[in-house]
Order: C-alpha cells, then sequence, then structure tokens
C-alpha cells in the first residue's frame, strides 16, 4: 500500500484537486425529481423502467466529457457561448424554454425536501412549514456566505448520502438475476407496444441526462477555472460521475421494484413510495429511503437554481462565479435566490404535491436534451474554437449525433401518440 501511494501519489492528488464539477453534476441528476422518476417509474414497470441504463451511462459520460472539454479548452461556460455565436435572440428563447423546465425541477426538490421533513418526523416539536422555511433559508445563506471550494466541500459530504440507497435496495431482498435481466437485457415484453412505457423511459433519460447538467458543468468547471493540462484527470471524474449516479438510480428502482412493484401498489411520488416501502421492506428501509430523498433534495434544490442563474447571467452577459460577493454577483445570487422562493412558496401550501408533474417535467427535461446536443455537436467540433487537438471525433462524435437523432424520433413519436390516445 505504501509503494501505491508513493507510485501514484501526485496522480491521486491531482485527481482529488480536480474532483467536483463531473461527479457533483452527475450526482445531482438524482434530485429530488430524479427519485421520484425513478420511483413512479419502478413501480409502474419494474427493473424494465431501468432498460436504458448503460445506453444512459454512456451517453451522459459522453456529454459531460464533451462539455468538461469545451468548458476547459475555452474557458467559458455554455451560455456564453451560445450568446456569442449565435446572438441574443437565440439566447432569450432557450432561456425561456430552460428557465421553465428548470423551474419545474426546483418546485420538486422543494417538494422533496418538505416531504423528507415530514417522513423523517422532524416536525414533532416544530411544524413542518417551520423547519422547511429555516432549511431553504440555511441553504441560501450558506451559497451566498461560502466561496467555491467551501460550497464543493458540502457538495460531495452530501453525494455520501445516497449511499443509503443500496442497503435500502438490499432489504428489499431482490432477485438480483431477474433484475439485471430485465434492466440490462431484455425488458418484459408486455411493455414493448405500450406507448406510456416509451414515454417513461423518455422522462428517465432526461432526469438523468438533463439539459441544466449540460449548461451546469461548462459553467462550474470554467468558475473552477481548471486547464488543459487538468483535462485526462477531469475526463476520469466525469466518467466514474455517470457510473456512480446511474448505479444510484439502477439501487432506487430495485427497492422499489421488489417492495412496491411486485405487490401491485400504486405510487406517484417518493414520498409516498417511501410510505409503502415501510410496511413490506421495515422501518429501516423507509428511514433509509427517506434520508436518501432528503440528501437529494438539498443537493438538487442547491445546483438546479445555480445551474439557472449561471445560465441567465452568461447569456446577458453579467458577472458569474461562486467566488464573487453578493453586491459584486447580486444578479447571479439574486436570480439563485428568486428561483427558492418560488419553490418554496408553492410548497407551503399544505396540500399541494408537484411530485405528481414528475414525469411530465422529467419529460420536457428529455425534450430539451436533443437542442443542447446541438450546440454540444457545433462547438466541439468547431476547430476554430476547439484548435485542431481537442475537436470531438471518433466514437464520441457519432455516438452523440446518433443519439441525439434518436431521442427527437422519440420523443416526437411519444408526443404525437400521446396525443391521438389523449383525444380518442
Amino acid at each position: 500500500m505504501k509503494n501505491f501511494w508513493q507510485k501514484y501519489k501526485t496522480q491521486i492528488l491531482i485527481f482529488l484537486a480536480v474532483a467536483g464539477p463531473g461527479l457533483i453534476t452527475a450526482m445531482a441528476d438524482n434530485d429530488a425529481g430524479g427519485v421520484a422518476t425513478y420511483s413512479v417509474a419502478a413501480a409502474a414497470y419494474g427493473m424494465s423502467s431501468q432498460y436504458f441504463v448503460i445506453l444512459t451511462t454512456i451517453l451522459l459520460a459522453v456529454t459531460q466529457e464533451i462539455g468538461a472539454r469545451v468548458a476547459i479548452v475555452t474557458g467559458s461556460g455554455l451560455g456564453d457561448l451560445i450568446r456569442e455565436h449565435y446572438g441574443v435572440k437565440v439566447a432569450v428563447f432557450l432561456f425561456i424554454a430552460y428557465f421553465v423546465v428548470n423551474q419545474g425541477v426546483v418546485l420538486q426538490d422543494v417538494t422533496g425536501l418538505k416531504s423528507s421533513i415530514q417522513l423523517l418526523d422532524s416536525v414533532r416539536w416544530l411544524p413542518w412549514e417551520a423547519v422547511l422555511i429555516f432549511c431553504c433559508l440555511a441553504l441560501i445563506f450558506l451559497v451566498i456566505k461560502l466561496n467555491y471550494k467551501n460550497l464543493q466541500r458540502i457538495f460531495l459530504i452530501t453525494i455520501l448520502f445516497y449511499a443509503t440507497y443500496i442497503f435500502s435496495a438490499i432489504l428489499s431482498h431482490p432477485d438480483w438475476g431477474q433484475a439485471i435481466k430485465l434492466s440490462l437485457f431484455v425488458p418484459d415484453r408486455a411493455y414493448i407496444t405500450d406507448l406510456h412505457y416509451w414515454f417513461t423511459l423518455i422522462a428517465v433519460l432526461g432526469t438523468t441526462v438533463t439539459a441544466w447538467g449540460q449548461f451546469f458543468v461548462h459553467s462550474y468547471i470554467a468558475d473552477k477555472g481548471l486547464k488543459p493540462e487538468h483535462l485526462n484527470k477531469e475526463k476520469a471524474e466525469v466518467y466514474s460521475g455517470a457510473v456512480l449516479t446511474n448505479f444510484f438510480s439502477w439501487m432506487i428502482a430495485i427497492a422499489v421494484t421488489y417492495t412496491i412493484f411486485i405487490n401491485h401498489k400504486v405510487v406517484t411520488d417518493a414520498a409516498t413510495a417511501a410510505l409503502a416501502i415501510r410496511p413490506l421492506a421495515g422501518n429501516l428501509s423507509y428511514g433509509l429511503f427517506a434520508v436518501g430523498l432528503l440528501a437529494a433534495s438539498f443537493l438538487g434544490l442547491t445546483i438546479v437554481p445555480l445551474a439557472t442563474a449561471y445560465v441567465f447571467t452568461e447569456l446577458f452577459g453579467y458577472e458569474r462565479t461562486l467566488n464573487a460577493s453578493f453586491l459584486k454577483g447580486k444578479v447571479f445570487y439574486t436570480f439563485f435566490i428568486a428561483q427558492i422562493l418560488i419553490g418554496l412558496i408553492v410548497a407551503l401550501f399544505p396540500k399541494i404535491n408537484l411530485f405528481g408533474l414528475t414525469l411530465y417535467a422529467d419529460y420536457l427535461n428529455g425534450a430539451m436534451v436533443p437542442v443542447i446536443f446541438f450546440f454540444l455537436i457545433k462547438f466541439s467540433e468547431d476547430k476554430l474554437i476547439m484548435g485542431e487537438r481537442y475537436i470531438t471525433r471518433g466514437f464520441s462524435k457519432w455516438f452523440l449525433r446518433g443519439s441525439a437523432f434518436f431521442i427527437t424520433i422519440a420523443v416526437v413519436a411519444t408526443l404525437i401518440g400521446g396525443l391521438i390516445f389523449h383525444f380518442q
């Protein structure tokens, strides 16, 4: 072990210094809305809901690596590049669509935080409204007061709580062979012609490979100031994040499949999934699932509004950095705060549960992905922007193009099919 440390000490230290953007962005895809989507999908279709997990992992790894490479080479966020090369009109149109989708995700994350507070019985001596307000205000305070490095440490510590889903999955006593077969090789044949099944798969894709995630990894890397010499280490971190986030989504699906799905229970969100798990797998599994939801809500409620704030300030030329004071970055921070406060106000109405819209919100995220891929393709293959050495080529180039094509076809087909089914 000592010899190993001496041999690889420098590489390990460089990796740890670079680590953060890829891992945090990938894991934040498993926010409260993501947990809800995986739960609802698994409750409806079991492990067949994870049928695209390998392709999704590869797609997330490829797109995040391309985004990281573009950010490192150019030193700019994706929003900066779009404004510079496509003009303000395109920037405004894109931002409106992006904001609507992202605000939906923020609303899910606030609802997730509210649900996790209630699930963990945190309100025995305080009303849940007071706890929720305190948590949101504390989160805002931390983002404003802490610098980039300290915030990143909090993000990385939060990620550790996702391990609760591993134990929750194990406590569900799954059939591991069946889980692997249905999610990796052959889905249940009964679902092949089910239009809603394919709609759900796009929603699962949309909560994993997100539009905001592509923008955030650009901005976060530019904020961190990584250079081309860090590229290989950042690539390793991005790939690790893609594998890890989909491993946890797979664990969530297992926990739900072998408790709720096999017992034919109906759930509409992550909170009802946790409640349904309780009598089937016990209090420990229930508690672990709820803790995981709390961590996912906290991470998502920080990262998603930051991603929107990054994009707004980049597209319209304002100061954007987590190292700036509130006065210097007032537009950036104000936009971040406004999104959380909107979500908080809505969530304070006791009968409102926005998790019911989770599949639709993530479907829209999936529908936006090909648009973002278009910009990734244009920028990453432009020699004037990237230079000959860093342009996208080979497998990554064609995999990204092919994915954009097939996702577009799937989105259009399910949309048309859904409209026909709705009006029949």
